[in-house]
């Protein structure tokens, strides 16, 4: 039973983590067009720096930094989980340290996306 079990919870984490932050962004948005929808249905005026506020809604500038700072926090945990494995079985350091340099390099390249739109301002 847990030889089956563990994969499966292993393997459903990341769907279920990356539904939930999909979810929750998209429940985000929907609430901020019900709010100008709203006001709109009651007769508000909607000022012109009201939906630009809205239209940037999600700063990519700052989401960038924030998958980045994530992805290589996800890419360490995995390492020092492999560190830690790796105690009692010699060979489970080096595929560890494999799989946590890939989220390491996608935090790298977020990372890098944030410093170079760092300076630039929105259109």
């Amino acid at each position: 039973m847990e030889d089956i079990l563990v994969p499966i919870v292993l393997f459903s984490v990341v769907p279920v983590c990356i539904w939930l932050v999909s979810y929750f962004n998209y429940r985000k948005r929907l609430t901020a067009h019900e709010t100008v929808r709203h006001a709109i249905d009651s007769g508000q005026t909607i000022s012109p720096e009201l939906i630009e506020k809205m239209s940037l809604l999600v700063d990519p500038i700052r989401a960038d930094l924030r998958r980045g700072v994530l992805f290589i926090a996800f890419g360490a945990a995995f390492a020092v989980l492999g560190l830690m494995v790796g105690h009692e079985e010699g060979e489970a350091i080096m595929p560890m340290l494999g799989v946590a340099s890939f989220p390491v390099f996608l935090g790298l390249a977020y990372l890098g996306l944030w410093a170079f739109g760092h300076g630039r301002k929105p259109a």
